[in-house]
């Protein structure tokens, strides 16, 4: 079944209300909508007023200064360039907002972006606008990585689960010699931090957000290996990490949930309850087979038999307009639900989706 995509509030007041709503109407019928959050706070607010509602994105991987690389160790810096942009095209996928142009690398107008050193200039955003993206995605590394290795006591899965298995015996009363063994082992542990900036750049209004990534990245041997890991190994794990660390700050996250839709006809006045019970039900057939066009003209047919008393009907096509973005003729439409269906029909599930829908509504209003 397909889904539907609405514009979103900040994240965590979004996931409280989408969870209580996933809890609601996990087991019901339900119409699914692909909802964008956006970070909390300020973030959020700058990311939009960037975003200006485009999502053309391309990745530029900028080249590691010349300092910096002199100071590296050999094959690191070669696998920057092609390591990092993969990783923040995937992790800018996961997340499901931009449209990523492919923008190849082996590109003259591509190079020339990779290879500034200075900020960005009016001649950088005019080669964004050449190569038709809304906006540039840089990825830059400010500082040398830094490694560090280390010796750490590691469990060893193998002496953990013989040692378990002795005392599961000795517990069902079998003679069991038991080992006095460690299940901990000396061994080698890297910790390698990777500088990375990210920085989202509207290549219309120049508007710009960054963030940047300093956590570690850890990579251990197996346990009992004192040796220290592959730093080339843990070079990839890091840039992967940076990089989902900046598409939270500098993407919107799509999620997927489920708006409830209605079959009940304890309100119904007029027509024949039956009837009008067959028209709702079939509507949901519709969603669950994904023709939202079918649905919609059995909901319609549900209001026409009811001679316009079913709250249920109109609800349902309150949350079909809704999901299409439809949000005037949605809104509506809920307010004729409320009438029909009177106080007790809204339960806490629909308070929550009218809840959002109000803000959604703002939302897009303000955007036109």
């Amino acid at each position: 079944m397909s889904a539907y995509l609405i514009k979103s509030s900040g994240r965590l007041a979004t996931t409280l209300a989408v969870s209580a709503l996933f809890l609601t109407a996990a087991c019901g019928p339900g119409i699914p909508i692909k909802f964008p959050q956006f970070p909390d706070g300020t973030a959020g607010t700058r990311l939009k007023q960037t975003l200006d509602g485009k999502k053309r994105v391309a990745v530029v991987a900028k080249e590691i200064p010349p300092a910096i690389q002199r100071s590296m160790r050999a094959g690191l810096a070669e696998e920057w360039s092609d390591t990092i942009r993969a990783s923040m095209k995937s992790a800018l996928e996961d997340y499901g907002y931009y449209t990523i142009l492919d923008v190849d690398s082996r590109n003259a107008r591509y190079n020339e972006l990779a290879r500034s050193q200075t900020g960005l200039t009016n001649y950088q955003l005019s080669i964004g606008q050449e190569l038709q993206v809304d906006h540039l995605f840089f990825v830059n590394m400010t500082a040398l990585p830094r490694v560090e290795c280390k010796t750490e006591m590691v469990t060893d899965s193998v002496a953990a689960a013989s040692a378990a298995l002795q005392l599961a015996m000795a517990a069902n009363g079998r003679d069991v010699k038991m080992s006095n063994q460690s299940t901990t082992r000396p061994t080698g542990v890297l910790y390698l931090t990777v500088f990375v900036e990210g920085k989202l750049v509207n290549v219309e209004t120049g508007r710009s957000v960054s963030t940047s990534t300093t956590e570690p990245f850890k990579l251990q041997n197996q346990a009992g290996n004192p040796e220290c890991p592959s730093e080339l190994q843990a070079f990839d794990g890091a840039l992967k990490q940076a990089a989902k660390k900046i598409a939270d700050k500098l993407s919107p996250k799509v999620m997927t949930f489920k708006l409830p839709i209605e079959d009940g006809v304890d309100d119904v006045k007029g027509g024949d309850k039956k009837l009008v019970q067959q028209y709702l039900a079939d509507g949901i057939s519709w969603v669950e087979a994904g023709d939202m066009e079918q649905a919609v003209k059995s909901w319609e047919m549900a209001v026409d038999e009811s001679g316009g008393s079913s709250s249920a009907a109109f609800w349902n096509l309150a949350i079909a307009k809704f999901a299409a973005g439809e949000v005037q003729e949605a809104d509506q439409l809920f307010q004729r639900a409320f009438q029909a269906g009177g106080p007790k029909f809204m339960d806490g599930s629909k308070r929550t989706t009218y809840a959002l829908f109000k803000k959604e509504k703002q939302r897009i209003e303000e955007e036109q």
